[in-house]
Parts: C-alpha cells; sequence; structure tokens
C-alpha cells in the first residue's frame, strides 16, 4: 500500500509526511510526493530532502493557477501509477474540491479536515471538527482507502535534512481540458505574515470593542515581528477579517501566542493548543482561556496594551 502526499508549501509536506508517517507504520508501503505548480523545482527540491520515497513534480505554465480538472488529472495519474490506497492533502478550498473530484472517481471516501489520526482493531480513525469546532467527530476509514485533507498546523512538522529522494519529473496533455481559467484573485493575507507561518501570533477577541482597535493589536505584531489574528465572531459575525484563528478556521502553532479579550471557547484553544507558550490577557479572572494559557495577566486590555508596546519599543530601541 502506497501513500500520496500533495501540499503547496514546504510547510505542507512536512506536516503532511507526519500524517503519513502514522498511517505507514501499521499499514503503509512508500509515501510519496506530488508537487505541482510554476518555476517550482525548489520547492521540489526541498521536499525531496524529507525522509520520503520519491518525489513526483509537474512544472509547468499550465499549473501556475489553480485549474481544478487539470490538477486531478496530475494527482491522478500519479495514484494510478504508484497504485496508492491513501491520498493525504492540506486542507483547504481547492484541495477539497479536488479530494471530492479524487474520491467520486476512485471511488474511495472522503474525509476533510482531520486534526488526528489513529488505529483501532487495525482500522484507520480519524478526527475532524464539526459544528463550528464545537465537538469532534471519529470516523473509521473501512478497507484502509480513503482522501483525506489534514488541517494545517495540527501535525508537527518532519525536519528536513533526510536521504534525498528521486525527483521525477511529468507532465499531463491538456489539449481536451473542458475548463478554463478566466480571473485569478490571489488570497487576502491578514498582516504580512500568514497566520500558519508566524512564530509570534496576536489574537484578538470580543473583549475588543470596535474594528478601529485592531490597530492596537496590529501594532503589537508588528512590535513583535509576527501576525494578528481574531476569533471566529469577529471574522464570521462582524467581518472585521477574512479569516479566523480557531480549530474550524486557521490553526495555528507559533512560538508565542498572546490571546487579547479571548474568553477561551473550545472552538479557538483547539486551534491553538500547538503554540509554545500561550499568553493571555483579560479582565475577567474566570474566562476559560486562563486555564489554557502559561501566563495570565487580569485586567483592561485598553490599559495594558499601550503600556505593554510602549515598554517593548523601549526594549529594542525603538519609538
Amino acid at each position: 500500500m502506497s501513500i500520496i502526499i500533495y501540499g503547496e508549501k514546504e510547510r505542507s509536506f512536512q506536516e503532511l509526511l507526519s500524517a503519513a508517517k502514522i498511517i505507514k507504520e501499521k499499514i503503509g508501503d512508500a509515501i510519496y510526493a506530488v508537487v505541482i505548480g510554476h518555476n517550482i523545482s525548489d520547492l521540489a527540491e526541498k521536499v525531496a530532502s524529507l525522509d520520503i520515497d520519491g518525489v513526483y513534480l509537474f512544472d509547468d505554465e499550465q499549473f501556475r493557477a489553480f485549474n481544478p480538472e487539470i490538477y486531478f488529472r496530475a494527482l491522478k495519474m500519479i495514484i494510478d501509477e504508484t497504485n496508492a490506497n491513501i491520498v493525504m492533502l492540506e486542507s483547504n478550498y481547492k484541495t477539497k474540491i479536488l479530494g471530492g473530484l479524487l474520491a467520486s472517481t476512485l471511488n474511495l471516501g472522503l474525509i476533510v479536515d482531520i486534526v488526528e489520526i489513529s488505529f483501532e482493531d487495525g482500522k484507520i480513525l480519524t478526527k475532524r471538527p464539526v459544528y463550528a469546532g464545537k465537538a469532534l467527530s471519529t470516523q473509521i476509514i473501512e478497507g484502509n482507502k480513503a482522501v483525506m485533507t489534514l488541517k494545517p498546523g495540527i501535525f508537527s512538522p518532519t525536519e528536513f535534512g533526510g536521504k534525498k529522494a528521486n525527483i521525477i519529473k511529468k507532465s499531463i496533455d491538456v489539449a481536451d481540458v473542458k475548463m478554463s481559467l478566466i480571473e485569478f484573485t490571489p488570497k487576502v493575507v491578514v498582516g504580512e505574515i500568514p497566520l500558519e507561518d508566524a512564530e509570534v501570533v496576536i489574537g484578538a477577541g470580543r473583549g475588543v470593542k470596535k474594528k478601529e482597535d485592531l490597530e492596537m493589536i496590529k501594532e503589537l505584531a508588528k512590535t513583535l515581528e509576527g501576525a494578528w489574528g481574531v476569533t471566529r465572531p469577529l471574522a464570521a459575525d462582524y467581518g472585521w477579517a477574512p479569516e479566523w484563528i480557531g480549530i474550524s478556521g486557521v490553526s495555528i502553532k507559533p512560538k508565542l501566542y498572546i490571546a487579547i479579550g479571548i474568553s477561551g471557547q473550545p472552538q479557538h484553544t483547539s486551534g491553538i493548543r500547538g503554540s509554545k507558550i500561550i499568553v493571555a490577557i483579560n479582565k475577567d479572572p474566570d474566562a476559560p482561556i486562563f486555564k489554557f494559557a502559561d501566563y495570565g495577566i487580569i485586567g483592561d486590555l485598553y490599559q495594558i496594551l499601550p503600556e505593554l508596546v510602549k515598554r517593548l519599543k523601549e526594549i529594542k530601541g525603538e519609538k
């Protein structure tokens, strides 16, 4: 049984490989990575330095922007060649489209947004968030064949530096492709650094009273050279940001996470559990977030943040 992994960034492949190894230890044979895009030979070289059995590279102008039909054909080609039983994809809107196409074509089950993989009686068990992240659903894969999408920021990344795998260059014929790209709009990133890549993240919750007050959050993030984000209510209900931090949004694993005005509901805390150090600032001493925090400050964020930013700038020698 072979396993195929497909992601878009170095970090994606590192996390996918860690998850794939869980399966390989029990029932797997080989793990192959598929790298698709334009001018991405450097990414393929990097992925090849992971502890992996081979890398299939599709590097062509036709892969510059995402076209579900073309990307599907590329992945299916490698699945057929390697006789893969398990296909693991980074979870995002594009891979969920691909996952649906692959599962229906190959007659496989599809499980999305996986946050945990284990085994019971020789069968693969997965867990995924449901009800806006308020609960986890356990699903069993019958026959150990499936297409999976894994939430980013959950599985610990495999380190680079393993035995160099072979890179096999591939191409596909797109003459009869029925779907064409009309317009491409890049993803809007909340700050200068994507949340999932940041080593320092500042999170804002409903303790922040007005959208304009997010400037304090942004200033603190800039001072610490980190990223900033918000909780689900501020993004989904108020529309203050295009995405949110949490198990139903973006899961993060920074070295430092500062939760400001965040109560600490399960939907949010499940998405930050990989953080190395959590600091909570909240005026409610009974806020659940303090149970997850390594350090806590009980007080008014409107009094604490200006002083905190001021002191940090003094330490850094900034004005």
